[in-house]
């Protein structure tokens, strides 16, 4: 199954996707009051795919409130969102983009999150994934992002209509392995832990000086991945981040 359901058979500018629309019905009436053609369909990747006269030069865009950015990186799923954004440019040639909504400064001062971890979070997505942010301070700047840039793809008449065929396939043995490890320190740090140690359990037998021969590992960073693999997890922890 593709991104895009097949009743989508005529130009528009702008696909939003179902779960999407229903939590902000206020943007996409916006999106259509700035005069764009809007279809409403269920994404299996993304959350705004805008359409282009060049289908090369589509965007599919994940629209992220900076809470819903942290998270999202609590429970790993930003990795998971990057990977079908990724997969998504590689196979249809969509370009994927991700809209970072509010202030950071917020998670910062709300938790104990310190900006610095944010922004290695940020500065992988976009050096090591290849997934281009783009900041917003509010959802009214976003709309007039999102309408601005619809409406410079080209007339909505002239633009293609295409299916992106991203699939959920099974993760083979060696990619649910990293997958784990890149919860833990992203895609790049991730390659180098399993590298060195060679299995998760290695890595979680490992000391702190162990975790710091790592190129890129910190004693911060060392403490922070030995502290996930000895601490005694606690239902209903109800701990800032």
């Amino acid at each position: 199954m593709g991104i895009l359901s097949e009743q989508l058979l005529h130009p528009v500018d702008v696909v939003v996707d179902s779960r999407e629309a229903s939590k902000n019905k206020d943007i996409v009436d916006e999106l259509r009051r700035k005069g764009l053609r809007v279809a409403i369909q269920a994404l299996e990747a993304g959350d705004y795919y805008l359409l282009a006269r060049d289908h090369r030069r589509a965007l599919l865009v994940e629209r992220k409130t900076v809470t819903d950015f942290a998270n999202s990186i609590r429970d790993n799923r930003i990795w998971e969102q990057a990977k079908l954004l990724r997969e998504a440019a590689q196979k249809e040639g969509v370009k994927p983009l991700i809209i970072l909504e509010g202030w950071l400064g917020v998670i910062e001062k709300r938790t104990r999150w310190n900006i610095a971890a944010l922004l290695r979070i940020l500065d992988e997505l976009v050096l090591d994934w290849g997934i281009p942010v783009i900041p917003t301070h509010n959802k009214r700047a976003t709309v007039a992002w999102l309408a601005a840039k619809a409406k410079s793809l080209g007339k909505t008449e002239e633009k293609r209509v295409i299916r992106l065929r991203v699939e959920k396939k099974p993760l083979t043995l060696n990619e649910r392995i990293l997958y784990v490890a890149e919860g833990l320190v992203g895609p790049t740090l991730a390659r180098r832990l399993l590298e060195k140690f060679g299995t998760l359990r290695r890595i979680a037998n490992a000391s702190i000086q162990e975790l710091m021969t790592v190129d890129g590992i910190g004693e911060k960073r060392a403490k922070e991945i030995y502290a996930i693999f000895n601490t005694t997890w606690e239902p209903n922890d109800k701990d800032e981040m």
